[in-house]
C-alpha cells in the first residue's frame, strides 16, 4: 500500500466542514490503495470541539499531534475569551470595538502573515520530517486554511524532494474577512508574494470549487475536488410529531456576511400577513450566531419565532437537517462571493430537504444546486422571490401528511467516496512521477 502524509491543522476533536474534508478523505483512502498518515497540532485553537468525531478517525491512521506556539493565547486574555477559543471568519468582529480589540486585530491582521497559526509550522515540520525519514514517504499534501500550514509542505519539498500537493478549502489573499481587515498595502503584497510562491511551487493544487480553481488558474492548474456528504452521517428520522411546527433550520455558523435583511423583511411581513405563520412557524438556528444576526431578529420582531442551539456535534447537526421542513443557506453577501462553497451545501442537498438560497445568482453554490436539481438560488434583494419560496413550502407542509423530501438523482457525485476516488487518482499520478524522475 502506497503511504501519503497529510499536514492539517484541523483534525478531531475540533470540528466543522475543514474537519471534514480529511477526516472522510482518511476514511475512504485505505479503499483505494493509500494509507494515510496524519501530522495535526496538539490542542489547537478552535472556535468549536466535537469529541464525537475523535471516534470517526480511522483505526489505520497513524496520527502525530505537536505543540504550537499562537498568539490566541495573549489575545484572549486581553479581550476576555476562552484561552483556547478562537474567532470564526471574523465573526463579531464588529460588535463592540474597543481599544484593545482594534490593536489586537490590527497586530493579527500586519504581523502574522500569512496567518497567526503560523507557530505551528515548526514543530510540524519536525515532526513531518521525522515521519518521512522512518516510513520512506514520498508523498505530502497540506491543506488550508490556514494557509501557513502550506509552507511546511513547501519546505519539506525542498529540504526532502517529496512529491507536494496543496489543497485549499478557501481563498487566500482573497478571502472575504480580508475586506474588513485592516491591513497595509506591505501586508497585502507580501501575503499574495507567499500565496504566488505557494501556488507555483506545489506539484498539484486541488480545490473545493470552480471559482477557486479560476482565481489560482494563472499560477497552477488546480483540479476541483468538491467537499461533500457521508451517508454514514444522514441516517433518516422521519418526524412522527403532527403537531410540531415548520421549521426553517439554519445549519452552521452565521457570519456578519449573512445578515440578510431582506430575508427578516420577509418574515416579518409573512408574520404580520398571516396569523397562522407566526403560530406554526419556528426559525431553528444550529450553530454560532453573530451577534448582529441576533439583535436583527429583535428588531424584526422574530425573536419569538426563533430557537437558538448554539453549536451540537456533527451527527445533531445532520439530524437537524433532516428533519427540517426548509434550510436556509445563505452565501456572504461580500466581493467575489460567486467563489463561495460551504462545506455544508452537500450535505444540506443529501438530506433531500427542500433549501432556500439566498446568494449570487451565477455563482458555484448556484450551479451546484442547480445540478443537483434543487430550487435556484435567490439574489440578496430578491424579497418576492423569497417569500414565494417560503409560502409555497409552507402552503405544501400545511396540507401534507409527512414532510416533502426531494428523491435522491445524482446524489452519488457528491459522496465522500466517489470524492476520495478522485483525490486517489491525483496521488496515483503523482507517485508515478516521482518513480518515472527516479528512472531519469
Amino acid at each position: 500500500m502506497q503511504k501519503v502524509l497529510i499536514l492539517t491543522y484541523y483534525w478531531p476533536p475540533a470540528s466543522g466542514p475543514g474537519v471534514q474534508r480529511f477526516l472522510k478523505f482518511c476514511k475512504y483512502l485505505p479503499e483505494f490503495g493509500w494509507k494515510p498518515y496524519v501530522v495535526t497540532v496538539e490542542n489547537g485553537t478552535y472556535s468549536s470541539v466535537d469529541e464525537t468525531l475523535l471516534k470517526d478517525i480511522p483505526e489505520q491512521v497513524q496520527v502525530i499531534k505537536t505543540r504550537t506556539n499562537e498568539p490566541f493565547g495573549i489575545y484572549n486574555r486581553l479581550t476576555g475569551k476562552e484561552k483556547k477559543s478562537g474567532t470564526v471568519g471574523m465573526l463579531n468582529m464588529n460588535s463592540g470595538q474597543n481599544p484593545i480589540k482594534q490593536m489586537s486585530l490590527y497586530a493579527r491582521a500586519n504581523y502574522f502573515i500569512p496567518d497567526a497559526r503560523k507557530g505551528w509550522n515548526r514543530f510540524a515540520y519536525k515532526a513531518a520530517k521525522s515521519l518521512i525519514e522512518k516510513e520512506k514517504i514520498d508523498i505530502v499534501i497540506t491543506t488550508g486554511p490556514p494557509h501557513s500550514t502550506h509552507l511546511i509542505g513547501q519546505k519539506l519539498k525542498q529540504t526532502h524532494g517529496v512529491k507536494w500537493l496543496a489543497d485549499f478549502r478557501d481563498p487566500w489573499t482573497n478571502i472575504f474577512y480580508n475586506e474588513t481587515l485592516p491591513r497595509t498595502a506591505n501586508t497585502q503584497k507580501k501575503d499574495k508574494a507567499i500565496e504566488d510562491s505557494v501556488l507555483q511551487d506545489a506539484d498539484k493544487v486541488t480545490v473545493v470549487s470552480d471559482g477557486l480553481r479560476d482565481e489560482f488558474s494563472d499560477r497552477a492548474e488546480p483540479t476541483v475536488i468538491y467537499n461533500g456528504f457521508d451517508l454514514d452521517d444522514l441516517a433518516y428520522q422521519p418526524w412522527n410529531d403532527k403537531n410540531r411546527k415548520f421549521t426553517i433550520a439554519h445549519v452552521g455558523n452565521l457570519m456578519p456576511g449573512q445578515n440578510i435583511e431582506s430575508l427578516w423583511q420577509t418574515l416579518k411581513e409573512l408574520k404580520e400577513e398571516y396569523d397562522e405563520f407566526g403560530l406554526q412557524v419556528k426559525l431553528s438556528f444550529t450553530g454560532n450566531v453573530d451577534d448582529g444576526i441576533l439583535a436583527a431578529l429583535e428588531r424584526y420582531d422574530l425573536h419569538d419565532m426563533a430557537q437558538i442551539d448554539g453549536y451540537v456535534p456533527h451527527l445533531e447537526a445532520t439530524k437537524a437537517m433532516m428533519t427540517a421542513d426548509m434550510l436556509l443557506f445563505i452565501i456572504p453577501n461580500t466581493k467575489r462571493n460567486q467563489l463561495i462553497i460551504t462545506g455544508k451545501l452537500f450535505e444540506y442537498i443529501a438530506s433531500r430537504t427542500p433549501i432556500l438560497g439566498i446568494g449570487p445568482t451565477d455563482g458555484n453554490a448556484a450551479n451546484i444546486l442547480r445540478n443537483a436539481h434543487r430550487d435556484p438560488m435567490i439574489d440578496f434583494d430578491d424579497k418576492a422571490a423569497i417569500k414565494k419560496q417560503i409560502l409555497v413550502a409552507f402552503t405544501k407542509w400545511q396540507e401534507a401528511d409527512a414532510p416533502f423530501k426531494h428523491d435522491e438523482k445524482d446524489l452519488e457525485k457528491f459522496s465522500r467516496r466517489g470524492l476520495t476516488s478522485q483525490l486517489s487518482g491525483i496521488l496515483d499520478e503523482m507517485c508515478e512521477a516521482k518513480v518515472k524522475a527516479g528512472h531519469d
